[in-house]
């Protein structure tokens, strides 16, 4: 699987189908769709991995994604620091996506 990180995918013009990522460390929690947003699955990471819930919602990447075709996704930053903290460990957070996408 192919990921284009860009700044695609922006906040007023995600389709119905537009999903969110959010990574905090090494852990990861991922929607499809709009059913969930990014405060839902970063309370809901901290609660399933027993992390410190306001830690996490402070410093979390959050992302938006969603397919071009089977075969390759696009990734947008929600923030210019979670761009930021993506490059930062580019190869870990692309590894971690296609892991659970």
């Amino acid at each position: 699987m192919n990921i284009d990180f860009c700044k695609a995918l922006q906040d007023g013009k995600l389709t119905p189908a537009t999903g969110r990522i959010v990574i905090y460390k090494n852990f990861i929690d991922v929607s499809r769709g709009t059913s969930r947003d990014h405060n839902d699955l970063l309370r809901s990471l901290a609660a399933k991995y027993k992390l410190p819930k306001d830690d996490v919602i402070s410093n979390a990447i959050r992302l938006y994604w969603d397919y071009e075709d089977k075969n390759s996704i696009t990734v947008s930053p929600v923030r210019k620091i979670d761009e930021e903290m993506f490059y930062a460990s580019e190869e870990f957070n692309a590894a971690l996506i296609k892991s659970t996408i």
